[in-house]
């Protein structure tokens, strides 16, 4: 009976790894398709353009979630900043980001990695 209880428990684990393992590559993927994409962007463009060029504009709820960006908001030099900001690649330095004015939302800034 100990046996089958281990090797039942094992198996949880065995298969909640695979999951897991899973979720991320996919994720991962979905990030480097948006990074391969920024180079595309342009300033001047406007922010719908700008995500159905990286090809997040299926994904209408703009929540911090693994197929999104979240919009930031800094203030920086007594302005207020605003950013559109996409998840980190795997072992990545810095987020890939879409600074934008949010009056006429167009796109102000580009940083897409270095």
């Amino acid at each position: 009976m100990k046996k089958l209880l281990v090797n039942v428990f094992a198996l949880i684990g065995l298969m909640s790894l695979i999951l897991n393992a899973f979720k991320f590559f996919q994720a991962e993927r979905l990030t480097n398709q948006y990074w391969k994409n920024c180079e595309k962007i342009e300033v001047g463009m406007t922010l719908n353009q700008a995500r159905e060029i990286i090809g997040d504009l299926k994904y209408q709820y703009w929540t911090q979630d693994k197929k999104s960006a979240e919009i930031i908001v800094i203030e920086y030099d007594d302005k207020l900043k605003y950013t559109l900001e996409y998840d980190m690649v795997f072992a990545g330095s810095d987020n890939m980001r879409l600074e934008f004015d949010p009056n006429t939302l167009i796109v102000t800034d580009i940083f897409c990695g270095e």
